[in-house]
């Protein structure tokens, strides 16, 4: 990988897949996807956007979160990191958990 990581927290919340972003140790920024097709097309165009190693660190909440988790997985330059989602207050504890974890 090159560079220094980007730190993702995504959570598929009922209707909306919740997205925070960090980099250096500080928040940069948050989004919000519908919970469709086109929603994850707009998240996954969202991660390619980035020209940094990502480590994404997605809640799972049930076969929905755990699917979506694998199809944006798939690049060669992004980890993954599972986390229950009963571990989880806030979203951007997600990224935060990227940060340290992986």
């Amino acid at each position: 990988m090159r560079g220094e990581p980007v730190c993702i927290g995504i959570a598929l919340t009922g209707e909306a897949i919740q997205v925070v972003t960090r980099a250096g140790g500080r928040e940069i920024g948050q989004g919000l996807f519908p919970a469709t097709a086109i929603g994850t097309a707009a998240l996954l165009s969202y991660l390619t956007d980035w020209q940094a190693p990502l480590r994404l660190a997605v809640a799972t909440a049930g076969a929905a979160a755990l699917g979506l988790a694998l199809a944006i997985g798939a690049q060669h330059d992004r980890e993954v990191f599972l986390v229950s989602a009963q571990a989880v207050h806030v979203v951007s504890d997600l990224a935060r958990y990227a940060e340290r974890a992986i």
